[in-house]
């Protein structure tokens, strides 16, 4: 089978995942709850700020500064911890377990130190890349944060896999990371680009639910304008829950298949991994040994 027939075959794999699994879902959806108190916490604490303290002028714009660049860098540690948590679990599902919300946060807290970092390393890169678009103007400046963003996003695409999976310092991760993407290169984008068309597909519809809840309620039908309107809200809000479990599983499938060529317990078909079902039932290697195991999870810190 071929890139294009392999990339597929990882993308249904990932949705197949999670179907089996709804656990999965827990995790984005909880970290967005998060990221809203965050941001709810951000908006009660700046207006209090405002109300009490009296600040304007220079005074709050600094204030309002040093609180915006705390948010910032907490949302990034949010979304990193409840990533590697999400893939914690979904290394479990490759390896035939059955993982629960609780397994994929133990795995995630036995890697803690090195996701925190690498939030804040991860934040302060985009950051500066934001700043050095901005220095440009009009279209100029628009291309460079693209490739920028989209540079350091390639290069970093297996980072939270290696930290969650691997004993890497943090430049060893950021290497190995790079080396993962260019082994997967193919595989990566189609696999990627196949899920962004079936989940686009999800979004277009809960678009057109909210598009034909707006003509109702113009038209006078504000019941059945007000039922679209929540239909379609709810499906983007799943689509957006959906789109970014999906993403992490893929993300951890295309690690397992660029560390060892395979992924375990079934999950990818044989055809996929390299294998060859011999006549007793056993899968063979073209000749070769089986290709060794992966990295060891990341055990809970004692």
């Amino acid at each position: 089978m071929g890139t294009f027939g392999d990339s597929w075959t990882l993308t249904k794999t990932a949705f197949r995942m999670i179907k089996e699994d709804k656990a999965l879902l827990i995790f984005p959806l909880v970290s967005g709850l998060s990221a809203l108190g965050i941001l709810a916490m951000f908006v009660v604490g700046l207006f209090s700020i405002m109300f009490w303290a009296h600040l304007t002028g220079t005074t709050f714009q600094i204030v309002m500064g040093v609180l915006s660049l705390v948010i910032y860098f907490v949302l990034w540690i949010v979304s990193v911890y409840f990533t590697g948590a999400l893939m914690g679990a979904a290394r479990m599902k490759l390896e035939g377990g059955q993982p629960t919300f609780h397994d994929g946060m133990v795995a995630a807290r036995a890697r803690a130190g090195k996701l925190v970092a690498w939030a804040l390393i991860s934040g302060t890169i985009m950051l500066v890349i934001r700043a050095i678009a901005a220095r440009f103007r009009g279209i100029t400046g628009a291309i460079i944060g693209i490739a920028a963003g989209a540079t350091w996003g390639a290069a970093t695409y297996f980072i939270v896999p290696v930290l969650m999976f691997e004993e890497q310092g943090a430049w060893a991760s950021f290497k190995r990371s790079g080396s993962l993407f260019v082994h997967t290169f193919g595989k990566t984008m189609i696999s990627n680009l196949a899920m962004a068309l079936i989940l686009g597909a999800g979004f277009v519809g809960g678009i057109l639910l909210l598009f034909g809840g707006v003509l109702l309620m113009l038209h006078g039908l504000f019941a059945l304008g007000i039922v679209l309107l929540v239909a379609g809200l709810a499906v983007m809000v799943f689509m957006a829950i959906l789109s970014s479990a999906a993403e992490g599983v893929l993300r951890v499938a295309l690690y397992c298949y660029g560390t060892t060529g395979r992924a375990t317990n079934g999950l990818i078909p044989p055809q996929y991994l390299g294998a060859v079902r011999s006549s007793s039932g056993g899968l063979t290697y073209g000749g070769a040994p089986p290709p060794p195991p992966l990295p060891p999870m990341a055990r809970p810190l004692p």
